[in-house]
């Protein structure tokens, strides 16, 4: 096959140009005639029924249609941003071209999902669903699970706060970013959601668009290769122990799935809000980045913290891009965030991420471009 495949990035942003410009127009008229039709000196029966008319029928008619011209503005601008985000070869794509058209709560969700759920969809000749061979095949047919027991997991509030993530090799670190984040501010909240029944299986709270949803995880889906408690070694995931966030991870898959590309790719606030059940906005880059001030007041109020790099190419070279971090603290002599990788302990190599890293407000704005801010821990999984 030769020639191009796909729509043309710069004519979809262009007519969403053009209809957002026909929708704000259309706003503005609706405004007018019902001004206009205010400031007639018109009195009687037939002027109160003229204006009930209008300001009734013909204005709101004409608000709607402003509002789908500017609602098919922002999914064509979706539509740009998801194609030029799967034909870059690296994911990557600036974000600065789209915050003008696309606006409100879920942006990047959109985005992500959109261009995920194109790359998974069976007619695109490159898509190969992941399967659990594709994560090492189940834990419990590897040499160290032959004997596992599932009440071997210690799921207590003391180990959850305790336990070092190490992300496996599913790419979900804004699930895992957030499980680390809400796990140093509230461990009891998480061992509260997850429980080991009396058939070895076990059941994990999630959220819903804030309802609970009890999902349960059974033993033999655990994939090998999945998320596991940092024993501080990088010698793979051999020697390293299942853990509360293991279970949580198979949660994830069950309730979003069933498939492993369910939990791809998503943005910081997305985690928390599953995890918690509390909103979390994320369109940080639409709104401007939070200052290092807010971020110190987020943190004294106990807040989780969630952060996504660049997607297009970070400027620091310790700092993965399209990844999202949890930011653990601000230290207040250097005035420098300090941030926590979902990798866990890599190694010490040049090629090796660092576990942990410390960033000025200035290199955050540089490096990152979405921030997910937790409610308070204790309105975690109350209602909305």
């Amino acid at each position: 096959m030769s020639g191009f495949f796909g729509a043309d990035v710069e004519q979809l942003l262009a007519q969403s140009r053009s209809t957002k410009t026909a929708g704000e127009r259309l706003g503005e008229i609706a405004d007018a005639l019902v001004a206009l039709g205010s400031s007639v000196e018109w009195t009687g029966q037939d002027a109160d029924s003229f204006r009930d008319q209008l300001e009734g029928g013909v204005a709101p008619a004409v608000r709607e249609s402003a509002g789908m011209l500017e609602s098919g503005s922002r999914d064509l601008a979706l539509h740009a941003a998801q194609q030029d985000l799967a034909s870059d070869p690296d994911g990557r794509i600036d974000t600065s071209r789209y915050a003008e058209l696309i606006g409100g709560e879920g942006l990047w969700s959109d985005i992500i999902n959109g261009t995920q759920d194109a790359w998974n969809n069976p007619f695109n000749p490159f898509s190969d669903p992941m399967d659990i061979d594709d994560l090492g095949g189940r834990y419990i047919d590897t040499a160290e699970g032959q004997d596992f027991d599932p009440a071997d997991v210690d799921i207590s509030e003391e180990a959850i706060a305790e336990q070092t993530m190490r992300q496996g090799a599913l790419g979900d670190c804004w699930l895992l970013s957030a499980l680390m984040s809400v796990s140093e501010v509230n461990p009891g909240f998480l061992a509260e959601n997850i429980s080991l029944r009396e058939d070895g299986t076990w059941d994990v709270t999630l959220y819903d668009d804030g309802e609970p949803v009890t999902v349960n995880v059974r033993p033999d889906q655990l994939a090998a290769d999945g998320a596991r408690v940092d024993d501080g070694q990088n010698d793979g995931w051999a020697d390293d122990e299942l853990g509360y966030m293991s279970i949580y991870e198979q949660a994830a898959i069950n309730h979003l799935g069933p498939d492993y590309e369910s939990v791809i790719a998503d943005t910081p606030g997305a985690g928390l809000e599953l995890i918690t059940g509390q909103s979390s906005a994320d369109d940080s880059f639409l709104g401007g980045n939070p200052t290092l001030e807010e971020f110190r007041a987020a943190l004294s109020e106990g807040r989780p913290i969630t952060v996504m790099s660049d997607p297009i190419h970070p400027w620091r070279d310790d700092i993965a891009g399209a990844h999202v971090y949890q930011v653990q603290s601000v230290d207040s002599s250097t005035g420098e965030l300090i941030m926590v990788n979902p990798w866990g302990y890599t190694g010490d190599g040049a090629e090796d991420m660092p576990h942990t890293i410390r960033v000025s407000i200035e290199d955050y704005r540089a490096n990152f471009v979405m921030a997910g801010v937790g409610s308070k821990p204790e309105d975690f999984g109350k209602p909305r």
